[in-house]
């Protein structure tokens, strides 16, 4: 591996990782990855008030690109918005009992999968990789 194709090589691990979740979210679900990801991001963050805005941000999506996301799990019953006590223009958002059932079960999927991926990669070598991709994230930045 010559380091002037490691952005090609980190790009092609990339779309397999995320076909292969995004292959298990549509077996499972019938949902992309990213309703998936916001599935569990609510399930896990139930006690506060969640907006369309942490979305954006959470995942880098534009607001268009969030709201269709969102519409799609609405509609599915998935989530459920509710106006904010705290500033009444805004929508929270939460998951269903569906919607934590789903997240439930596609979190466990995830996990399976993951351990798939990380097969017999030593403990250490993954931390020092995990490291080094924090450190390429933050150099972009």
């Amino acid at each position: 591996m010559g380091i002037e194709n490691l952005g090609l090589e980190i790009r092609v691990v990339s779309n397999l990782i995320y076909n292969k979740m995004n292959q298990l979210a549509m077996e499972a679900e019938n949902l992309t990855v990213h309703q998936c990801l916001i599935l569990q991001y609510l399930s896990q963050n139930s006690e506060k008030e969640v907006v369309q805005k942490d979305i954006e941000e959470l995942f880098s999506v534009r607001r268009s690109t969030a709201n269709q996301m969102l519409k799609t799990l609405a509609e599915r019953g998935y989530i459920k918005r509710t106006v904010s006590r705290e500033d009444s223009r805004k929508n929270v958002l939460s998951a269903t009992e569906k919607g934590l059932d789903a997240s439930t079960h596609l979190t466990q999927d995830m996990y399976s999968f993951m351990k798939k991926l990380h097969g017999d990669i030593p403990k250490a070598e993954l931390e020092q990789f995990e490291s080094t991709l924090y450190k390429l994230w933050h150099n972009i930045e």
